[in-house]
């Protein structure tokens, strides 16, 4: 990451000195002091950014130097102050980190990964109502392109509420704007369905997920339990044979049910 760094200094320099040794043509319209210092602001911004999403956390300081000295030219640039909220998460900062995705938000209200930032902190902070409005305002917004995630994100909140009625639909619209290609935010409305025992809606959900996306270890598996649930111990079973592969661990989890089915009927006689 040094290397890397240096060798962008370097450039910079050899930029810098290039343009200053090279014969003035007075066709061509020299750069301005201030396009000189938003040209340097910028290339300090992508080192720090570059360090930051690598996660070099030895050259952390580094980064935080680059940004601070960005930020006096770039100071409307809500990038650079994402990126200082993410160095200062990264440094488990978290006052600094609301401020500065609240600056970067105050400065562009559709700079959307500072929106998503911030519901998430609050959210993880407890601060339900505060993470409900931020993700509402993100689905409300028509110029937002992932409606889903913003959905799904909702969705815990909800869930948290004890709404599990909204929670639900704001999966089922997740599902809809991810183009039903998404398995989290299906496995997420099963997992709330079969909580409620509403075995029969999680089958119809899991149907509809082969279909979109395909069977797996994970529909065939939970539609059996469904029917367990159900007590269709004979549709459980022919689900389960579908699992052909004894090595795999799909096949363990078709031991277990098997032996759970096994014991309920002994239970019954």
């Amino acid at each position: 990451m040094k290397r890397i760094i240096h060798k962008l200094i370097l450039v910079a320099i050899s930029i810098a000195f290039i343009s200053s040794c090279s014969p003035v043509n007075s066709n061509i319209k020299q750069p301005t002091e201030n396009q000189k210092k938003i040209r340097l602001a910028l290339i300090q911004y992508e080192m720090a950014r570059n360090i930051i999403l690598h996660k070099d956390y030895k050259n952390l300081s580094q980064a935080f130097t680059y940004l601070n000295q960005a930020k006096k030219v770039l100071n409307n640039d809500p990038r650079v102050y994402y990126m200082l909220a993410i160095a200062y998460k990264m440094r488990k900062n978290l006052d600094k980190y609301e401020e500065n995705l609240k600056r970067a938000i105050q400065i562009n209200p559709n700079f959307f990964d500072a929106y998503n930032g911030l519901g998430i902190y609050y959210f993880e902070k407890g601060q339900y109502k505060k993470a409900l409005e931020i993700f509402t305002k993100l689905i409300n917004n028509p110029l937002y392109p992932g409606a889903d995630v913003a959905f799904f994100n909702r969705s815990r909140v909800y869930l948290k509420l004890k709404n599990i009625k909204a929670a639900e639909d704001d999966l089922k619209s997740a599902i809809i704007f991810s183009n039903y290609s998404n398995k989290l935010y299906y496995k997420n409305l099963i997992s709330i369905q079969m909580a409620n025992r509403e075995y029969i809606k999680a089958l119809e959900t899991l149907m509809e997920m082969e279909n979109r996306i395909g069977q797996s270890c994970y529909t065939i598996t939970t539609k059996a339990l469904c029917f367990i649930k159900l007590r269709d111990f004979k549709r459980a079973k022919d689900e389960l044979n579908k699992i052909k592969d004894v090595s795999s661990p799909c096949a363990l989890k078709k031991i277990k049910l098997l032996e759970e089915i096994e014991d309920d009927n002994n239970t019954n006689n």
